[in-house]
């Protein structure tokens, strides 16, 4: 018998996925306790609508990701601080900094996506990386200099 999964199912598969399943098994563990539907009729065309929308709106992603990294590559920051004797900063500038900065361009990243080590605690100029999407992560550039 043929099921799509609504659950994840050990050893079986993911949510949103068809199997070929025994008909005990389909009709005795899987459909009572909700983790599959039978893949007859309305279900199935159901099923592969869905996986024709989850498609189009993967695509659409990449390329709204593809757009933000390039302007994300080609930003340079600047962050004027105030500094302390010998250039040390009085704090640092942290994801949180950089994640505002970028707002005020234009360019909406959550500040966890940003690959910071280390809060920077001296001036300079330095890369950061921002995770955009899977396998796009473009460098911003970030220059800290004295307030002022």
């Amino acid at each position: 018998m043929k099921v799509i999964l609504t659950k994840d199912v050990d050893k079986l598969g993911k949510s949103g996925e068809m199997k070929t399943v025994a008909d005990g098994f389909a009709t005795n563990f899987l459909i009572p306790r909700s983790l599959a539907v039978p893949a007859a009729g309305g279900a199935y065309r159901a099923w592969q609508h869905d996986i024709a929308s989850r498609e189009d709106k993967r695509e659409r992603e990449r390329s709204e990701a593809e757009i933000a990294a390039t302007r994300i590559g080609s930003t340079t920051l600047t962050l004027g601080v105030k500094v302390g004797d010998g250039g040390k900063l009085y704090g640092s500038i942290g994801t949180k900094e950089i994640a505002e900065a970028l707002g005020r361009r234009g360019i909406v990243v959550d500040r966890h996506k940003i690959e910071l080590e280390e809060p920077l605690k001296s001036l300079g100029t330095y890369k950061v990386a921002v995770k955009v999407y899977a396998g796009l992560t473009p460098e911003v550039t970030v220059v800290v200099e004295p307030k002022g």
